[in-house]
Order: C-alpha cells, then sequence, then structure tokens
C-alpha cells in the first residue's frame, strides 16, 4: 500500500490539516494524538515542542543551524506558503516485524534567517515526531554547529551512554538534571516522561556527522563529537531527522519504526530478493585467529546445526599452504562450506578498503572467492567523509551482492530500509566485551538496558549465547540462550564454540531457533535495567525471552496471544548452578499464567508450538 497526498494549505482545508497562523504551525499525527508545533517570528526564536493527548513531552526546544557564523534561526520569517504531504505506505523489514507502516502527515514550511533561505521539514507520527532542515544552496556552505534539541523534565529516568566512536560506552541511568552537563553521549537517549517514554535519536545519517548529545540546562542538544569544528557542504544541504520516538509502553517503544520510516525507501531499479537472514557460527570468541586446517570442522559443525553461515574472522589473510597464498586458501576453505551447504562471511579491516576504488576491488576479490557476505571492522571516527564511506561501502556490497556486517562502527540511523542486504552491525557493547582472556565482564544491569535504548537504533550483533562455563562469569545458561531472542539482529553471530552447541541439552532449539520475526511483544513485566522480557512470532511459533540483571526476582506473564493450545519446551534457571538448566515439555493453553523464578544473572526460554 503506498499513498502520497499533497496539499497547498489554506483556511478551507480539512481538519486533518496543520492548525497555522502567524508564527505557529501545528502537524497532527494521523490517529490525533501527536502534535508538532513550530513557532517562529520577527524577534522570537524558531522553536519546536512535541504534544501527546494535549500534554508537552518534548517542551519548547530550539531549533536551528549555524552556517557561516550565522543563525539561521535568529530572526527568522516565513518565506513562503507550508505545504503537507501526507504518507502511508507499508514495506518489508528484518527484525522486530516482518511489515512497517509508514504513516504521517509532513509539513514543509519555508523560512528565511540570516539571509538564507531553507525549508524546515517537520513530520507527525503516531509515534513520533522528527525535523530536518533543507537549504537548496549551490555554493559552499561551511555548517558550524546545530541548535536543534529536545527540552525533557528535570525529574524524567533516563538512560544514556557517555559518547564513544564505536558505541560500546556503557549505559548509565539518572534523572535528566543530573546528566552530566557539557559531556557528549550516544544516541538513542532514552527518557521515562510521565507515564510514557521518549527515546531522542537520529535517522537518514549519511552526509553528516553522527550525532552526540550533550545536556545544557534543561535541553538536551545536538553535537559533532567526531566533527566538532564543523565541516563544509558542497550543494543542497539536508540534514539528518531528528526524532523523538514517543511511546505509552516499552512495547510501543519496542515496536516503533520512526527511525527506519524517515529514511529512503530502496532504489525501485534495485532487487534485494538476494538477502537472506539466518544463524552464522563463528570462531574467533571461543579461539581466536581461525586456523586454516581447522576450518573444515567448524563447517561440519555448522551443518549440522543447519546453521546457514560460517564467518572466518581475522586470522585467514596471514594464511599460506605451500604455494597458496591467502585468498586460494580462503577459496579452498568456502569451497569446502558450500560442499556442505553452508555459505561463508569474511573479516576485513576497513584500512583495506578506505576509497571507493579500495572498496570495489577488495570486495570483488572477496566476491571471487565465493564469500557471500562481509564484516568491516575497525572503521574510524563517524565524520561526514565516513559517514559518506558507510554509503559507497553499502553501494559497493550491493551491487557484488554481499551481505554487509560493520563492526566498531557507529550506530544506525534507519538505512536498513534504504540497503537490506546490511542485516546487522556492532556499534554495542555485547559479548566481545564479556570474554575473561580480556578481563572484562559485562555489569548485569546492561543487557536489560540495550534493548530498549541501542536497539531502538536498530539490529546489534551482540553475539550471544556463551555456554562454556570459564566465561559465564555471573550469567547463566539460560540467560545466555535467551539473548539469542532478545536482542535483535537478523544476522546472529553466535559467540561460542560448536562443541558446546552439539550434543547440548538445547541443541534442537538452537537448530531451529529463527533471527527474524512477525512480531514481537515485549512482556509488561519488563522494566528497563532491571528485566527484559520479550514474546516473538515467527509463523505459527512463539519463542519467549527473558533476560534479568542484577537482582533475583519472580514474574509472571500470561500466554493471552496464543491461539489455542500449545506444547510448550521451557528452560529456566538451576538454582544451584549457572552452567546448568532445568528443561521441561508441557502443554499449555491460551489465557494462563506463567510464573517464573529468575537468578541473578539468570534467564528463561520458551518456545510454543499450536497443537490445536
Amino acid at each position: 500500500m503506498k499513498k502520497l497526498v499533497q496539499t497547498l494549505w489554506a483556511c478551507s482545508l480539512l481538519a486533518c490539516v496543520p492548525a497555522v497562523f502567524a508564527g505557529e504551525v501545528k502537524t497532527t499525527s494521523p490517529d490525533g494524538r501527536l502534535s508538532v508545533v513550530v513557532q517562529y517570528g520577527e524577534g522570537a526564536p524558531l522553536t519546536w515542542q512535541v504534544q501527546r493527548d494535549g500534554r508537552p513531552v518534548v517542551g519548547v526546544s530550539p531549533l536551528g543551524l549555524v552556517i557561516g557564523g550565522k543563525n539561521i534561526a535568529a530572526g527568522v520569517r516565513s518565506a513562503g506558503t507550508p505545504v503537507q504531504m501526507r504518507i502511508d505506505e507499508s514495506y518489508p523489514v528484518y527484525g522486530v516485524h516482518a511489515q512497517a507502516r509508514n504513516r504521517c502527515n509532513e509539513t514543509v514550511i519555508p523560512l528565511r534567517g540570516a539571509g538564507i533561505g531553507y525549508e524546515l521539514i517537520v513530520r507527525s507520527y503516531d509515534d513520533g515526531a522528527a525535523v530536518r532542515y533543507r537549504i537548496a544552496s549551490k555554493r559552499k556552505l561551511r555548517l558550524d554547529r546545530e541548535l536543534t534539541a529536545w527540552n525533557l523534565p528535570a525529574t524524567a529516568h533516563c538512560f544514556w551512554a557517555p559518547y564513544s566512536i564505536d558505541y560500546e560506552s556503557l549505559h548509565q541511568e539518572s534523572v535528566f538534571q543530573n546528566i552530566p552537563a557539557g559531556e557528549a553521549l550516544v544516541n538513542p537517549l532514552t527518557a521515562v516522561v510521565g507515564n510514557g517514554y521518549v527515546a531522542v535519536g537520529e535517522a537518514d545519517c549519511r552526509t553528516f556527522a553522527d550525532m552526540g548529545l550533550v545536556r545544557e540546562g534543561n535541553l538536551i542538544r545536538v553535537c559533532f563529537p567526531a566533527s566538532p569544528e564543523g565541516w563544509t557542504v558542497e550543494g543542497e544541504l539536508l540534514s539528518p531527522w531528528r526524532a523523538a520516538i514517543v511511546a505509552d509502553d516499552l512495547n510501543g517503544l519496542v515496536n516503533s519504526d520512526l527511525l527506519t520510516n524517515l529514511c529512503p525507501a530502496p532504489d525501485p531499479s534495485r532487487n534485494f530478493d538476494w538477502v537472506k537472514p539466518g544463524r552464522v557460527l563463528w570462531q574467533w570468541w571461543s579461539s581466536e585467529a581461525p586456523k586454516f586446517e581447522e576450518q573444515q570442522v567448524w563447517y561440519d559443525a555448522a551443518a549440522r546445526l543447519g546453521w546457514e553461515y560460517y564467518l572466518i574472522d581475522d586470522g585467514w589473510r596471514f594464511w599460506k599452504e605451500g604455494d597458496k597464498d591467502q585468498w586460494q586458501c580462503l577459496k579452498e576453505v568456502i569451497d569446502y562450506g558450500k560442499s556442505k551447504g553452508v555459505q561463508s562471511v569474511i573479516w576485513v579491516d576497513s584500512k583495506e578498503m578506505r576509497t571507493r576504488a579500495e572498496i570495489h576491488d577488495y570486495l570483488a576479490k572477496v566476491k571471487e572467492a565465493g564469500a557471500v557476505g562481509i564484516k568491516i571492522d575497525f572503521i574510524p571516527a563517524p565524520t561526514p567523509e565516513i559517514m559518506r564511506w558507510y554509503q559507497d561501502a553499502l553501494e559497493e556490497t550491493y551491487d557484488l551482492q554481499l551481505l554487509c556486517n560493520f563492526h566498531g562502527c557507529v550506530k544506525p540511523s534507519g538505512l536498513r530500509r534504504t540497503w537490506p542486504h546490511e542485516l546487522t552491525r556492532e556499534a554495542v557493547r555485547g559479548h566481545e566485551f564479556h570474554i575473561s582472556r580480556y578481563d572484562r565482564v559485562m555489569p548485569m544491569n546492561q543487557e536489560a538496558i540495550k534493548p530498549f535504548t541501542r536497539l531502538l537504533a536498530g539490529p546489534a550483533d551482540f553475539t550471544p549465547t556463551a555456554f562454556v562455563p570459564s566465561e559465564l562469569l555471573g550469567y547463566t545458561w539460560p540467560h545466555e540462550l535467551a539473548q539469542a531472542i532478545v536482542y535483535t539482529s537478523p544476522l546472529t553471530h553466535f559467540a561460542d564454540s560448536y562443541k558446546w552447541y552439539l550434543n547440548s541439552p538445547v541443541e534442537d532449539l538452537l537448530r531451529d531457533m529463527p533471527v527474524v520475526w512477525d512480531e514481537t511483544i515485549v512482556l509488561p513485566f519488563s522494566e528497563i535495567g532491571r528485566v527484559a522480557g520479550f514474546v516473538r512470532r515467527h509463523g505459527n511459533e512463539y519463542w519467549i525471552g527473558v533476560v534479568n540483571g542484577e537482582d533475583a526476582r519472580t514474574v509472571s506473564f500470561d500466554l493471552g496471544f496464543l491461539q489455542g493450545r500449545a506444547l510448550a519446551t521451557v528452560i529456566s534457571d538451576r538454582p544451584e548452578a549457572d552452567d546448568a538448566l532445568v528443561r521441561e515439555e508441557k502443554i499449555v493453553d491460551r489465557g494462563e499464567t506463567i510464573t517464573v523464578s529468575l537468578r541473578k544473572g539468570g534467564g528463561y526460554v520458551m518456545r510454543l508450538r499450536s497443537i490445536d
């Protein structure tokens, strides 16, 4: 379904068209609950406010850019009649659910300030709001700063993390007024506002530096940690969207498609039918650099598990065997995998492919060796040049039909809609951090924070599910298994050695577990930083995963989502041991209440197969 309606505003427009009067433009969401109010006028600042059910969830907040030392929001005035476009379209996505609906009212407001004409573009969705700037210039412009901000309540409980270029910093929680002033933060930032949630983020970041956030008084303002001095723009300036996801509960927050909705649809001339999500076996986490002579047993194991892919990580570039160089060795290994029905993904350091020509030439070798995907690691700080590099890499991988996974990278900004072959990316403190050989342990609250912060930006290559006892480091087997359900990643790289998966008590679950979902329900007992419980539907099956944080607890939920009776396979914590589990098979019915006791660092998994 796709419908685009554009109308000029006039006093005779229907009630669904936003109110316009001197100095104010109000854009209302299709369901009528959410409004974006933009105000401006001679001598008044350019501001926006987001209201839900008539109450502000984002207070009056500044807008604007500083171009060549001039604030284009100062003394701003109207430069024409605002124009509305109604958007209503659906499209497929991989991950939280199978279909997304892009339904909003968009307003384009022509403005002029500091001698520069520009457009402020506003969108109002049922689940959030966004603004962006467009300057149709044919000359060079110097972007010094961006002034866009979000005004949040001083007492709002917030979940935030210090800025790092790889997005692997630890999340913190505090009331808004206790976030360190002047310290750059990552996005999304999630806040409890009233009885609901607001998440601050960005979408469609292709030519700007990555957006950081910084608290200034009662505002969270845009900053650019990778390019603090600004940069030069040639031709049209089109900023990323500055967004606020607004939800009544955690289920609405997780199911929001706001950030992907704000990104362009794929080029209609491009075909992505070749893109196949799947499970990936992987050697580096459990045994470091892959050895050439050991690869066949890993492919054999992936085939036995029924997994689609094997990742050859860092170390293959040093392979040599007689007269064979690393590329010939690589092809030999990949060919063996194909004979077993397992495709290959290859790791590369981004320094091998910094220019567009280098990207093309290197990826051509990867394709010639027979790989179907690439994992690109150690990417430099996200300046405008590097953000354009990401787009070059995505275009080149598309042209060669290679799946793409960025590591050591910036967070996503919804562009997986534009490039569906980017099935996952890192930009998360995942299981690569939680590893004893580097003396690193993941704090237990983190795994119940990230599904409601970082994962709002898009899938995360968390690399879940370690069973080797020495690496649990306080977590339990059920917790580790539940990670693969809670953490969305359409290309899921399972961390541990095949030796801990084959012949394990959950080998059948690992063999059958999906990595993309038709529907997701966040269980009502979930609480950011405490416990996260997700119901996932794939076809006629439901998979439930719960990851618990620092405190033991008992939770309950009902099976009202079932259509009737189902066979349940239940995996729960064993009280006396981390490296153990309790497995139970039983019949359950629609509406039945399930009560679960969770250990500190514990977890729970339930698989439900209909029998009616």
